[in-house]
């Protein structure tokens, strides 16, 4: 590596702390309520999802649960009743843009307009790019990335027409830093719901419609089921109130853990030797629930 550009690096290390350091003392971004508002959440049947609609129902704020079991959502949003808090459920594939439409109808038609966007649903297969068929990645590309791009262009408007509204991708770290592992497909997926967002902040800086990527490390769920000794997970609660808080502070992208945000740093102004030594270890996807997912779509 360039002996300068190795300099310079290492001279950012120390200001990227001192940045740090004055941002939690002084706490510079606002940190707007979220209440009263209409709260639209995918893949809200369970795990990540239905935690966020949980704590947005609790904060007062009208949920709407959207999954593809309807058999899960239903059971969510009657737990949410139950307790009190107003909620709706919606039964739809992603993969089909036609069913997101008619949500996006029905809602409208019922008087529901959407100022906070939730983009959860995700899938991931664990398999080799190079044993995956074309279905298998489109499939995987059109849950991870482009049916989130659906739901933007469905309900922002609405947002941009009133001047209020957020929008949030529900990321993952290996769309930052990917990792080894059989995850091209997820990585390439989810590293484009991140920079989708990035450019709408940038086109609509203008504007008080904000965007957030929530970037977290591995999250106990069924999605990483088998491998949870190899990921060591957070619980979805963690990962659910540290978004919320970055939703609130209108941050652009939110690492969750803390610790995982020191780490992508280091990777990014480390030498390329160090960086491939960190990526040496192999994760064992053979025990991977997802190989079952990936047999269903051909």
């Amino acid at each position: 590596m360039d002996p300068v550009a190795l300099l310079l690096a290492f001279l950012r290390l120390p200001l990227y702390f001192l940045l740090e350091v004055f941002y939690f003392l002084f706490r510079c971004r606002p940190c707007k309520p979220i209440s009263n508002q209409h709260v639209l959440i995918t893949g809200a049947g369970q795990g990540i999802g239905a935690e966020f609609a949980r704590q947005f129902a609790e904060m007062g704020n009208t949920v709407h649960c959207l999954d593809i079991s309807k058999e899960l959502v239903e059971g969510v949003v009657a737990g949410l009743r139950e307790a009190g808090h107003s909620a709706h459920a919606y039964t739809c594939d992603l993969t089909k843009s036609e069913e997101v439409e008619k949500v996006h109808k029905e809602m409208t038609e019922n008087g529901h307009v959407v100022t906070v966007l939730i983009n959860n649903a995700g899938v991931v297969f664990g398999a080799n790019i190079e044993d995956m068929s074309l279905t298998q990645i489109q499939h995987s590309l059109t849950v991870n990335l482009v049916s989130g791009l659906w739901t933007i262009k469905l309900f922002l408007p609405q947002m941009l027409a009133m001047d209020q509204g957020h929008v949030v991708n529900i990321a993952s770290m290996l769309g930052l830093m990917p990792l080894q592992g059989q995850i091209t497909d997820y990585c390439a997926g989810k590293a484009g719901a991140i920079h989708a967002l990035a450019q709408l902040r940038n086109q609509h800086a203008h504007t008080n419609v904000h965007f957030t990527a929530v970037c977290p490390w591995f999250v106990r769920t069924k999605l990483i089921a088998g491998i949870e000794k190899e990921t060591n997970p957070m619980e979805p609660e963690e990962l659910v109130r540290a978004a919320i808080q970055g939703i609130r502070e209108e941050k652009d992208v939110v690492m969750v853990p803390d610790s995982v945000r020191f780490i992508h740093f280091l990777l990014k102004i480390s030498p390329l030797p160090i960086r491939d030594a960190f990526y040496k270890k192999k994760p064992d996807f053979t025990k991977f629930v997802g190989h079952k997912l990936l047999e269903k779509v051909q």
